[in-house]
């Protein structure tokens, strides 16, 4: 045997051992967790157990700033602690595959993977991606971002398969599944159960979520259901339908009793804003038993744009304010989808490198993002001519998008449609993308909606800019004073 098969072979052992060591503290992790059902609280002890597990999982150190701010948060008592206490709750599949789905498929593991498969492909590298298996839905919601989509399922079961198959070559094991109803599709459970190593964020109405639905969630434990809640019952109604808040809240206490791990969604708008300042819709979200939560701005894009129900910039920040304070007080994530631009250093769209991701509509026209209706490319044609799904990433539409990101440095305004709207109409002029239902060209051509939001993210830059003028005089001062 040659010198460098010897050495190949002594590499490949060393790392089966690896793989081995992992597997068996990634063991210890789950027996922790499923071991706390009923006890309530989540002893110091096994705290300290997670946080050293974690650092044993960390060998490069890539992971060593996360682990120093949960031990942080351990050390202080800080509400996020409480998620553990919460999730220790839930059935045993929720917990065993959000710990190794998400945490260690999607998280860990994942991120050597794509780094190892975007190298030997030459493709950026997305965490994750958002895929409309249909557009159909049993409400109307007032200003739907998808309601002018094809209703036809064009998806079938084998071309979502071999999408989530693809994916998982890529080192992606995190999917939000989008619509339309999601659950209309009456397949999704069999290719949730079918990928059972993939961890699945479904957004949805919740209106089709009875004690069936969520049993057999709280079995297959991979899926965690975000249901789009606007406020209390006169927003959500006003938005959704009559009677949609009741069928809502019976859906959350429905998941809530099978121990599945769910969130909620909610659109920051012009009839709700006031509802959500007050601190009595996140109670009210964490006593129904969500973990976290998503905030998106309402976009005058899909069914009947009305620029009038976006909030106002000033609406907009004061908002974000609040979500932080509700974060810092109780055991509840709120991701604000834009003003949390920051965390993420900007725009997300069109798969960019560390956390970025594009959406596949039911039709297989594959997008930049949720929001942005056009595309270059269409998976069942990159299937039909025998590609993958990795090669819809590289369309001059997408490397146009990532070569112009971020779009501002003030991260707290990443958006492309809303917050840099030059740059969309700059993009879509100069690679031609086709708009992918009727209207979806409105967004860049519309006179209305080009001056206002023209003068939406004037006047929001010049708020952020402010902001941030005046803390680097307070830093200032108290450098001053310090000194």
């Amino acid at each position: 045997m040659s010198e460098k098969r010897v050495v190949s072979v002594l590499e490949r052992g060393k790392n089966a051992a690896l793989e081995r060591a992992q597997e068996t503290l990634i063991d210890q992790v789950i027996n922790i967790l499923l071991s706390m059902k009923g006890s309530g609280k989540v002893s110091d002890k096994a705290w300290l157990r997670l946080i050293q597990v974690a650092e044993k999982l960390d060998r490069n150190g890539s992971y060593a700033p996360a682990i120093r701010a949960v031990r942080d948060a351990f050390e202080t008592n800080h509400p996020y602690i409480q998620f553990l206490d919460i999730v220790s709750q839930k059935s045993p599949a929720c917990r065993r595959k959000l710990i190794r789905n998400f945490f260690i498929n999607a998280a860990f593991k994942g991120t050597g993977k794509r780094k190892a498969f975007s190298k030997k492909h030459g493709i950026p590298r997305p965490f994750f991606f958002v895929i409309s298996p249909s557009m159909r839905c049993n409400l109307h919601c007032i200003g739907c971002y998808a309601g002018k989509y094809d209703k036809g399922d064009k998806l079938s079961f084998e071309t979502i398969d071999r999408i989530f198959s693809d994916a998982k070559e890529m080192g992606i094991y995190f999917i939000t599944v989008s619509g339309g109803e999601p659950f209309f599709r009456r397949d999704l459970l069999d290719l949730f159960a079918k990928h059972d190593d993939i961890y699945f964020q479904v957004f949805t109405n919740g209106t089709l979520i009875d004690e069936n639905l969520a049993g057999k969630l709280s079995e297959l434990g991979n899926v965690a259901p975000v249901i789009s809640c606007e406020g209390f019952e006169a927003e959500t109604d006003h938005r959704r339908g009559k009677g949609t808040f009741q069928k809502v809240s019976l859906a959350m206490d429905n998941l809530r009793e099978a121990g599945v791990i769910f969130g909620f969604s909610t659109v920051p708008a012009a009839y709700n804003y006031d509802t959500l300042y007050r601190e009595e819709y996140y109670r009210f979200l964490v006593e129904k038993g969500a973990l976290f939560g998503w905030f998106f701005q309402y976009i005058p894009i899909g069914f009947n744009p009305q620029t009038d129900l976006m909030l106002t910039p000033e609406q907009r920040v004061t908002i974000h304010d609040r979500v932080r304070e509700m974060r810092n007080k109780y055991p509840i994530f709120i991701a604000d989808f834009w003003n949390d631009g920051p965390y993420v250093e900007g725009c997300l769209a069109a798969g960019r490198n560390d956390g970025g991701y594009f959406h596949i509509n039911s039709n297989g026209d594959v997008e930049p993002c949720v929001f942005a209706h056009f595309a270059a490319d269409n998976i069942l044609n990159i299937y039909n001519r025998g590609g993958h799904l990795w090669d819809a990433l590289n369309s001059p539409f997408f490397r146009e998008i990532r070569a112009g990101q971020p779009w501002n440095r003030l991260h707290q305004m990443p958006c492309m449609i809303i917050d840099n709207p030059r740059c969309l109409r700059r993009v879509v002029k100069k690679t031609h993308p086709h708009p992918t239902h009727e209207g979806a060209e409105s967004i860049v051509e519309n006179p209305a909606i080009v001056r206002h939001l023209n003068h939406y993210s004037r006047r929001l830059e010049e708020i952020l800019s402010e902001r941030e003028r005046r803390q680097f005089r307070e830093t200032k001062k108290v450098s001053i004073g310090q000194a």
